[in-house]
């Protein structure tokens, strides 16, 4: 599929810098960002090909270079907003053989592409990742024991963890996938996102967001699933990513209480920890309260830090009802990271510059050494 990537915005970022990553099957050959969103005449590096893709405002300049539409993942505060969007998204069907959406539609919105894409005149498919799936579809069963027990993961596990949305986990867990397999390993791994089948891996699963399943059963219906892809997929180690934050930020931005989180680390112990944060400036003494927070919540402290150019405005977000962050530039991060590197007992890195990524990734395999990790060449 030569897909358009329609509409894109910041959070579609770590897809199209780590487009090699994605299965033979998927091409990027354009990006088109509405106008008003700040995106349009900018240019974004594909860090593994070397190159660069222009952001268009207008699909009609780019008609002729695609087959594919891929609708990402995009925030909107106005159910119009979105509405506008399918609308022009229905008139491109007549030129698309594929559509492949990760984003949340509203279910009339959804409607409206299936219906398009089935009209007489199109010969257009749809597929559409954001689906709430059920244990069972998982080929999932629970045990009949009373107290069923947790099957154990004898090989090695990372967790990549978020103490708020948009601190990079999903672009630095992309990052660490390249590095594993440039170096030999095989991995399952579990995206924080929907539609990572697009890079040959698994989507969190959808049980784990149901309401009808009890918060218990979804321990164990996690422990399963991993178990079972380990059984399956006999790879050298297993890499989670979780979705969402990692903490309420306070009693107004309450963001699930870290239950999804209590989930996971019940189901599998990691040998490694990593968890990605906001920008610092007391660095060390906010690291090491962080880590003592995740072992205290979690059982597991943190072993590798890696500091986003996320800074939440707090008084904005109270006014607002909503959380309002700004980014620190790229530069003044590293600078920090440097800063507090020399003085932190726990390694922290800005993962996101490629030289910073490569000593984080080595600092994880020194981790992961004790657990005999064993890789096939």
């Amino acid at each position: 599929m030569r897909m358009i990537v329609f509409p894109y915005g910041y959070d579609c970022e770590p897809i199209i810098r780590h487009a090699g990553l994605l299965l033979p099957d998927y091409e990027i050959v354009a990006l088109v960002s509405p106008g008003g969103w700040g995106m349009a005449g900018k240019k974004i590096t594909l860090e593994d090909r070397g190159m660069t893709l222009n952001i268009y405002e207008k699909v009609q300049e780019v008609i002729e270079e695609f087959d594919s539409l891929f609708i990402p993942a995009f925030e909107v505060f106005d159910e119009e907003v979105e509405n506008r969007l399918i609308d022009e998204m229905v008139e491109l069907i007549p030129h698309l053989l594929n559509i492949v959406c990760v984003a949340h539609l509203t279910e009339k919105n959804r409607d409206k592409l299936c219906a398009a894409c089935r009209c007489v005149n199109s010969s257009c498919a749809f597929l559409y990742f954001s689906e709430n799936r059920k244990p069972k579809e998982y080929g999932l069963m629970l045990p009949d024991d009373k107290y069923p027990v947790l099957q154990t993961i004898d090989i090695p596990v990372v967790i990549v963890a978020g103490a708020w949305e948009k601190t990079d986990k999903f672009e630095i867990s992309l990052a660490l996938r390249r590095r594993f397999l440039d170096n030999g390993y095989s991995l399952i791994q579990v995206g924080s996102r929907e539609g990572c089948e697009i890079f040959g891996f698994h989507s969190f699963p959808g049980f784990m967001f149901r309401k009808d399943v009890d918060s218990i059963d979804k321990i164990i219906y996690f422990n399963r699933w991993i178990a079972r892809l380990t059984e399956e997929e006999q790879p050298n180690l297993v890499m989670i990513s979780i979705p969402g934050a990692m903490q309420n930020f306070n009693e107004q931005f309450t963001r699930g209480f870290s239950m999804l989180h209590h989930q996971v680390f019940q189901a599998v112990t990691p040998d490694v920890f990593v968890l990605c944060t906001f920008f610092m400036e007391k660095l060390t003494e906010d690291l090491g309260d962080m880590s003592m927070f995740c072992e205290y919540r979690f059982g597991a402290p943190v072993d590798v830090f890696h500091m986003s150019n996320l800074l939440i405005d707090l008084n904005d977000s109270e006014e607002s009802n909503r959380i309002i962050t700004n980014s620190i530039y790229r530069k003044d991060v590293s600078k920090a990271v440097a800063k507090g590197a020399m003085i932190s007992p726990i390694p922290i890195f800005n993962g996101l510059d490629s030289v910073e990524c490569d000593r984080m990734f080595e600092v994880i395999l020194e981790k992961l050494t004790p657990k005999e990790v064993q890789v096939v060449l």
